[in-house]
């Protein structure tokens, strides 16, 4: 009995270890900013003017820009 139990262990520790170095490689990967969408705010705004609403950006939108090497 405690074989298995530490069997168990063993291989939930591995796939534990595995998952945390997989995560790795992906945060390598995507590297870059989050700068306002300046164009989709006027674009918006704009909107909004013509059919005379206002528009109150709580959370303003946002574009990924990747970041060159």
């Amino acid at each position: 009995m405690k074989i298995a139990i530490a069997t168990g262990l063993f291989a939930l520790s591995m796939v534990a270890m595995g998952g945390c170095s997989s995560m790795q490689d992906k945060a390598t990967v995507a590297k870059g900013i989050d700068v306002d969408d300046a164009d989709y705010v006027a674009r918006v705004e704009n909107m909004a003017i013509h059919r005379g609403v206002s528009v109150r950006w709580v959370n303003p939108p946002t574009k990924h820009i990747d970041a060159k090497q």
